[in-house]
């Protein structure tokens, strides 16, 4: 909020030095000249901002997209198919793999639950009532059944 603040005193001190420039121009085609420069550096200074926003977008995209944007930079039509087969090949072979991974997990009766005791819990119910804020009204006390 505090930097909202100060971000709108200096937009505000812009515009009055701007206002005050404005009103010591003489004659209405100066006047006109001076709003239009105005509006034009602030129009190419948003598009600045713009193009860094837009530009970043890309990276972070192109980042989390790279199979794609490989396949929109692969020239020709057969180097794409190749390149499609050679990615449902890669896909299909770490499919096999996580669920033979999956299925010794399953052998070994591993579970994510395996480390589990009343210590535990306790811990992780009276933690997720500090982050509700209900710490000071509410306590969770789990007792193991013997």
């Amino acid at each position: 909020m505090e930097n909202q603040n100060v971000l709108n005193e200096k937009e505000v001190r812009t515009i009055n030095d701007q206002f005050v420039e404005f009103l010591k121009t003489k004659g209405i085609q100066a006047k006109f000249k001076l709003a239009f420069e105005n509006m034009k550096e602030s129009a190419s200074l948003q598009h600045a901002e713009d193009v860094k926003a837009i530009n970043e977008v890309k990276a972070k995209s192109a980042e989390e997209n790279k199979e794609f944007v490989e396949f929109l930079h692969t020239k020709g039509l057969k180097a794409k198919v190749k390149l499609v087969i050679e990615n449902i090949k890669k896909g299909a072979l770490e499919s096999n793999q996580k669920v033979k991974e999956q299925i010794e997990e399953a052998k070994h009766g591993y579970t994510p639950y395996t480390n589990v005791n009343a210590e535990v819990l306790n811990k992780e119910f009276n933690e997720f009532l500090k982050v509700k804020g209900l710490a000071g009204k509410y306590t969770v006390t789990i007792e193991e059944i013997k």
